[in-house]
């Protein structure tokens, strides 16, 4: 749920976002504490498929490949806790209005379809009104 709000593309601050021509701002200090996540992130991939690779591990090399890999999941919680507490709930509502077409959507095909089932289920239903169908499909 909050990495998802870690991930648009770091931009001017005063100049907007746009998705399906609305645009959309961004503070900066969202956009460094995205930025600092995503970066996290990246280092801990690299981590993995570099550290690994580099000091084939043995039994002797996996205490300190260990401790090395705790010091970079730390950071990531790190950067992660204070962009759940500090960018999270602007980024959010950012999606949540960029998004708001596509829910609607989503929520109107749901509907029409438990209309549909109601309309082929003849004994529990036998009569819809036909304004709830039109109403949906249109």
């Amino acid at each position: 749920m909050y990495v998802r709000t870690m991930f648009f593309e770091k931009t001017d601050p005063e100049k907007p976002v746009k998705i399906d021509g609305n645009d959309y701002y961004i503070s900066g200090a969202a956009q460094n504490d995205m930025w600092g996540c995503k970066e996290a992130l990246t280092e801990f991939y690299n981590f993995l498929d570099d550290g690994a690779m580099e000091m084939n591990l043995t039994f002797e090399t996996y205490t300190s490949w260990k401790k090395d890999l705790i010091k970079v999941l730390k950071e990531w919680d790190k950067l992660y806790v204070k962009h759940i507490k500090g960018a999270y709930p602007e980024m959010s509502g950012l999606h949540a209005k960029a998004m708001l077409p596509l829910t609607n959507l989503v929520q109107s095909n749901l509907e029409f379809h438990y209309l549909e089932d109601m309309m082929k289920n003849k004994k529990e239903y036998p009569e819809v009104p036909k304004f709830r169908y039109e109403a949906l499909e249109e």
